[in-house]
């Protein structure tokens, strides 16, 4: 068998780096063929439109951007689904929250943890899935969010329920990561 010094080992390392890959080579790496071609559309030059311009400066001027916002919004319902702890509810909501849900008025963390509580005592598991979501920023700090949900629960007792729902949130800016929401209105979706 023969010996090769490092220095030659080294010569041939660098002779193959040197090497074009082959399409053999290519197509070990990714295995995938592409069914199109690369993109060739034209990007206009010039001025950006006015509606990037518009996104550009509300993020700037706030805390949080439109995803953000949506973002947040999937949390809370990914909460509400997993019936989470109330204490990590209750950081998503002002102390000052105004509340209409189709069991009545809330108004403070109180009155929130009672209907939560009564929530988990009459079903044993629940889903949201959201239809639509809308968020507009139209001050700074300001956020509204309006969506549909598709709400479904099964009842201790077993029973199904399910309704789509319009929902309507004012959220502010939070101390923490997220913001808190201080108005939250449920209505039946037309």
């Amino acid at each position: 068998m023969k010996r090769f010094t490092p220095a030659a080992i080294l010569l041939i390392l660098a002779a193959l780096l040197t090497l074009p890959l082959s399409g053999t080579v290519e197509a070990a790496a990714n295995p995938i063929t592409p069914t199109t071609a690369p993109s060739n559309v034209a990007v206009s030059s010039g001025a950006p439109p006015a509606t990037y311009l518009q996104t550009i400066k509300t993020l700037q001027e706030n805390k949080y951007g439109e995803n953000e916002i949506k973002s947040f919004v999937y949390q809370v319902f990914s909460l509400f689904d997993r019936h989470a702890e109330l204490n990590q509810l209750l950081l998503l909501f002002a102390e000052d929250l105004t509340m209409v849900v189709p069991e009545g008025k809330i108004m403070s963390h109180q009155e929130f943890e009672k209907w939560y509580k009564d929530i988990g005592l009459r079903y044993q598991s629940n889903a949201h899935q959201i239809e639509r979501l809308e968020v507009q920023i139209p001050a700074k700090g300001d956020y509204r969010v309006d969506l549909t949900v598709h709400w479904q629960a099964q009842g201790v007792d077993g029973k199904y329920t399910s309704q789509r729902l319009r929902q309507q949130w004012k959220i502010v800016d939070g101390g923490g990561y997220w913001p808190r929401i201080v108005s939250y209105i449920v209505e039946p979706a037309r």
